[in-house]
Order: C-alpha cells, then sequence, then structure tokens
C-alpha cells in the first residue's frame, strides 16, 4: 500500500451510480512526474473532498506503462 499527501489536485465527477468523486493530480513516481487517477473505495468519502485541502490517501497503485495514467483505486482517506 502506498500512502500520498495531495495537496494540489482536482475533484472530477462521473455519472455512474448516482455520480462518483474521483480525485486527478501528478505525482513524481519513480523520478517522473505522472498523471494519476484516484478512485475510493467507500462513496461516503466521498464529500470530504475539498480542493483547498491537502489530504492523505492510501491504496495500491497500478502502473499499465509509461503511456498511461497511474491509478488508484479502492483508496481511502487516512484523517
Amino acid at each position: 500500500m502506498t500512502e500520498l499527501v495531495i495537496e494540489n489536485y482536482k475533484v472530477q465527477t462521473t455519472g455512474a451510480d448516482g455520480g462518483h468523486n474521483y480525485i486527478l493530480t501528478e505525482i513524481d513516481y519513480k523520478g517522473i512526474i505522472r498523471r494519476i487517477v484516484i478512485l475510493f473505495s467507500d462513496k461516503s468519502e466521498e464529500p470530504d473532498i475539498n480542493e483547498n485541502k491537502t489530504i492523505k490517501v492510501i491504496g495500491k497503485i497500478k502502473d499499465d506503462g509509461i503511456e498511461y495514467d497511474l491509478m488508484m483505486s479502492n483508496a481511502t482517506m487516512k484523517k
């Protein structure tokens, strides 16, 4: 599991299942700046997301190659 402290991010929304929020940001991953999409495991954590607040998320990062964005699914927010 990886813990990320994120300060600069955008909250995006899907239309699936009544709408889910997810985070889009960039991180330094193995010395390279990469985009990452963070999907939460529990919809109840999504309303707590505020783009003006530093957050900590924990999850497993999936890397399908440099040509694709990184993906962290089933992430949880650490309070």
